[in-house]
C-alpha cells in the first residue's frame, strides 16, 4: 500500500470517495477531519499544516490517503501529538475503508502501518476507540494486539464508545 498527505490534485478522487460513503448511506466520513464539510482546497492546507508545524489545540498529526494499485481504498488519521484529554475522546489513530473495499483486509493493513509510525515518533502506547457496534473495528484493533480498556456512553452520540490500548 501506498500512504500520502492529500494534494490539491487529488479532489477528484476524494470526492468519489466521500460519494461511495454516501450512496451506503454514511453520512459520517471517518478519518476524514472534516473533509465533506470544508473547502477542499482549505481542507488540504489544514491537513499540510497539521503534518509540519502542528495546530495549537492538537498538535502535529497526519491524515494519509491510503491507495492500493492506485485506487483510494482509505483515510488513515495518526494524532501522535494529543493531550491526554482529546486522546482518551478521540483515540490517538482513526482510520476509515470506503464501503466497496471493506472485508479486504485493508483496516488491519492501514492500524499496523500508523502502529509503525507511533513507535517511530516516539509513542510507547495509543488508545483508539470505536463504536461497540462496529464489530469489524474492533475486531481490526484486536488483530493488532488492542485491549478493550473502557466502555461508556459516548456523549456526542447515543452509542456506546470502546476504546482500546495498544502498546508499542
Amino acid at each position: 500500500m501506498i500512504y500520502r498527505l492529500p494534494e490539491i490534485n487529488d479532489k477528484v478522487i476524494l470526492q468519489a470517495y466521500i460519494q461511495e460513503h454516501y450512496e451506503n448511506e454514511e453520512n459520517s466520513i471517518s478519518a476524514s477531519l472534516g473533509l465533506s464539510s470544508s473547502e477542499y482546497s482549505d481542507w488540504v492546507e489544514k491537513i499540510q499544516k497539521n503534518a509540519t508545524i502542528g495546530d495549537e489545540q492538537w498538535g502535529k498529526s497526519l491524515l494519509y490517503l491510503c491507495f492500493d494499485n492506485n485506487k483510494l481504498v482509505g483515510l488513515l488519521s495518526i494524532r501522535y501529538e494529543l493531550p491526554e484529554n482529546l486522546t482518551e475522546k478521540y483515540g490517538d489513530i482513526g482510520y476509515g475503508v470506503r464501503p466497496s473495499e471493506r472485508n479486504k483486509g485493508y483496516a488491519t493493513t492501514m492500524l499496523r502501518y500508523a502502529l509503525s509510525v507511533c513507535k517511530e515518533k516516539g509513542l510507547d502506547k495509543v488508545l483508539l476507540g470505536c463504536y461497540k457496534d462496529n464489530l469489524a473495528s474492533a475486531a481490526t484493533i484486536k488483530k493488532n494486539g488492542g485491549v478493550l480498556v473502557v466502555e461508556n456512553d459516548n456523549y456526542n452520540e447515543d452509542r456506546i464508545s470502546q476504546y482500546y490500548s495498544i502498546s508499542l
